[in-house]
């Protein structure tokens, strides 16, 4: 149920942005997210469903959900610095131990909305 409230705060960004394009239509919304993301524990299909659901009844509806997942932030205890990783349960590059997830950025970004004039 998280997922919903997400994702209606996206489609409330990518409406206060399109009020400011007119009349253009949206084809895609492409969101920025994390690696360490809990979102990504989701599939594809589900977080789509879930971005329709949302969207219905807005300038939003019947646009294609874009997912770009970027690396998320972490630290080493051991090393003593930081490392980027791919998901969330990785270990330090140079030793081997685990790292610490480090929360520095918004988890969910709205990146780009592809529209059509």
């Amino acid at each position: 149920m998280h997922e919903l409230h997400l994702m209606k705060q996206v489609v409330k960004a990518v409406e206060a942005r399109l009020d400011e394009t007119g009349d253009a239509k949206l084809s895609a919304v492409r969101l920025k997210v994390s690696a360490l993301s809990h979102l990504l524990v989701h599939d594809h299909a589900t977080l789509q469903t879930t971005f329709r659901l949302a969207a219905r009844g807005t300038k939003a509806e019947g646009a294609a959900l874009e997912i770009l997942t970027v690396s998320g932030g972490a630290w080493c205890p051991q090393c003593r610095r930081d490392v980027s990783v791919e998901h969330g349960h990785e270990v330090c590059p140079a030793c081997g131990e685990p790292v610490v997830a480090v929360s520095t950025e918004s988890e969910v970004i709205v990146h780009e909305l592809v529209v059509q004039e």
